[in-house]
């Protein structure tokens, strides 16, 4: 990782902190829009730089919310912010509409079902939590793509 990617990858990290901040009201506790940095990253400067961003960014609000679910839930979700940031960034290399759309599906959808396996959570939670979570997602998503679509952050961040 060169110095320009090391130092895109802070700032956005740290803006994904304050974005853990800003609570999205749920019964999960840990919703935020520390997500968008990671979206934007993904989109506008590289998939892998997104999911580390989108990654951190989530232990940053658990952290915040005192890992409301249990360190283990929130690694693993951790990992799936950064499956679905990798994702949305890779096909939006094809079409903004469709990397967008598969990382609210991502993170929206198939994230929380991953709890309907787990015993202590299961169908209920999942019921529960599926809307806020598809709202929370849809919010982060929607915001890292105004963020891309304005032609002057694109420049400044990637030289577009």
């Amino acid at each position: 990782m060169n110095i320009r990617k090391l130092a895109q990858f802070s700032m956005l990290l740290a803006l994904s902190v304050v974005g853990s901040y800003i609570k999205i009201p749920s019964m999960v506790g840990s919703l935020a829009l520390d997500a968008v940095p990671g979206y934007f990253a993904a989109l506008c400067i590289s998939p892998a730089l997104g999911a580390g961003v989108a990654s951190l960014g989530h232990i940053a609000t658990a952290a915040v919310s005192g890992f409301s679910l249990g360190v283990p839930i929130h690694a693993i979700v951790s990992l799936g912010m950064a499956a679905a940031a990798f994702c949305a960034g890779l096909l939006a290399k094809r079409n903004l509409y469709l990397g967008a759309t598969a990382g609210i599906i991502i993170n929206g959808l198939v994230l929380p079902a991953l709890f309907i396996v787990i015993p202590a959570f299961g169908m209920p939670f999942f019921l529960v939590a599926t809307p806020s979570i598809l709202v929370a997602s849809i919010l982060n998503v929607a915001l890292a793509a105004m963020l891309y679509s304005v032609p002057s952050l694109r420049k400044a961040t990637y030289g577009q």
